[in-house]
């Protein structure tokens, strides 16, 4: 663990302005929360609140069996995470209801004061990810051991942008930054973004091997929002190692990708182009020579999202893309080029089984692009490869969160050159789940004033 944040620090030298403060110089250490839980207390706030991410099996620190009834009515003011939720404690399931709160270490109840604070004076329940001191009157759920017995779980399933958050407006805390503070800002918060996920894949590659750890993340990413959950959920049921075991080329790949997913096609309608259908019944025979253990492990169709997607996000389109790369694993991290070149035989009709539509990319180069800022990037930093240049990345196509915290932060008559760059579009996304989604633009703006720019959890 000691050595992520030195070579943190190499690779991402100004994330440290987004941390520190920017008069002085006065860096702030690494808090171990970074190193050793890189996410952010909203990601246990939404696992806590969504049934499907929510683990069963709960137990206080007293082994107690817990039974969520109700996990409470999320507060998106100041007090408690959680109104008014009702749990079932012990094998008698007795019925118990108040208020809940949410901490990464057991250890913030005290640190944020809430024990002297009216506002939480009917809390009953403490929802920690590592187990640690009790607080008397509170009913401690710890959830670092449940969710790591579950080898399909993983934090980056969550989007916390995807959950209840209100939106302070009318502060505008940057709007009368200098332009060139303004982009120091946030290319440094970009940094700082880049950097927590470079930690990230740090400790996943502390469990899994390396061209595992980026078959998960580059399938989740082939996986857009609407289906990242299931894609990352093949690539752990099937990992990249035996998948090319099984396989001699991409077809082989696909079918085995197609037929475990559940998305192989039963019945080809005859309108279809013959070279379709010829080429359905060509993976199904691939398919079919599998061993029985193989189907048995496979996943049901109903699993994925496939309503109102478009056709050139349709998973049954980016397994295709995932059958090329699941061969090429070590040389995308070093070359990002390979994103878009993939073998001439997936560029025909099979690309559009429906149809015969002239030819596209499986993957478009603005998807590339941001694989490569999200992904590739912050992997190389994170298996010590310091060949990449923060300077020259590909930036982010313009999304909700980024026109949303760029009007927040500096009014609806700015200049969007100030984040032309990718680290700036970056840095608008840290700076929305830091401050933005949690309500803190006047901590921001405050930060500001003392020469200070961030301030932590």
């Amino acid at each position: 663990m000691c050595a992520i944040p030195k070579r943190m620090k190499e690779y991402f030298p100004r994330s440290a302005f987004y941390r520190s403060d920017g008069h002085s110089g006065r860096i702030q250490e690494y808090a171990s929360p970074f190193t050793v839980f890189p996410y952010r207390e909203r990601h246990l706030q939404c696992l806590w609140a969504d049934a499907r991410h929510r683990p069963v099996g709960l137990k206080t620190t007293e082994g107690e069996p817990v039974e969520v009834e109700h996990p409470g009515d999320w507060n998106l003011e100041a007090g408690p995470d959680f109104l008014n939720a009702v749990l079932r404690i012990g094998k008698e399931r007795r019925r118990v209801s108040g208020d809940l709160e949410i901490h990464i270490h057991a250890g913030s109840w005290n640190l944020h004061g809430h024990a002297n604070d009216p506002r939480y004076a009917h809390v009953r329940f403490h929802i920690v990810y590592f187990q640690g001191q009790e607080i008397p009157g509170l009913a401690q759920i710890p959830l670092q051991q449940i969710l790591k017995a579950d080898p399909l779980f993983s934090f980056e399933n969550i989007d916390p942008a995807a959950y209840p958050y209100s939106v302070p407006s009318g502060t505008f805390p940057l709007k009368e930054l200098h332009p060139d503070r303004k982009i120091q800002l946030l290319e440094s918060a970009g940094e700082e973004r880049l950097r927590l996920k470079a930690e990230r894949l740090t400790l996943a590659l502390q469990s899994k091997e390396t061209e595992q750890v980026l078959w998960e993340e580059l399938m989740t990413a082939l996986g857009y929002k609407q289906n990242k959950t299931v894609f990352r959920k093949l690539a752990t049921i099937l990992p990249q190692s035996r998948l090319i075991a099984l396989c001699e080329n991409h077809d082989e790949a696909y079918a085995i990708l197609l037929g475990i997913s559940g998305l192989l096609p039963r019945d080809v309608p005859p309108h279809w182009p013959s070279e379709s259908r010829h080429f359905i019944r060509h993976l199904w025979d691939i398919w079919w020579r599998q061993s029985e253990d193989l189907k048995e492990s496979g996943m049901d169709r109903s699993e994925w999202n496939l309503a109102g997607i478009r056709p050139a996000n349709h998973p049954v389109r980016r397994m295709m893309a995932a059958a090329c790369y699941a061969f090429t694993m070590q040389g995308l991290i070093r070359d990002e080029t390979l994103l878009l070149n993939l073998p001439d035989t997936f560029w025909n009709t099979h690309i559009s089984w429906k149809n015969s539509c002239r030819p596209t990319a499986l993957v478009g180069t603005s998807r590339a692009d941001a694989i490569i800022t999200n992904l590739l990037i912050p992997f190389r930093a994170a298996i010590g490869d310091p060949g990449f240049d923060l300077k020259a990345l590909p930036p982010e196509p313009m999304n909700r969160i980024i026109r949303q915290t760029a009007h927040a932060l500096f009014g609806p008559d700015h200049t969007p050159k100030v984040y032309q760059s990718a680290l700036a579009r970056q840095g608008l996304i840290q700076i929305f789940h830091d401050f933005l989604i949690t309500r803190r633009l006047d901590e921001l703006k405050i930060a500001i004033d003392d020469g200070r720019t961030y301030v932590a959890d």
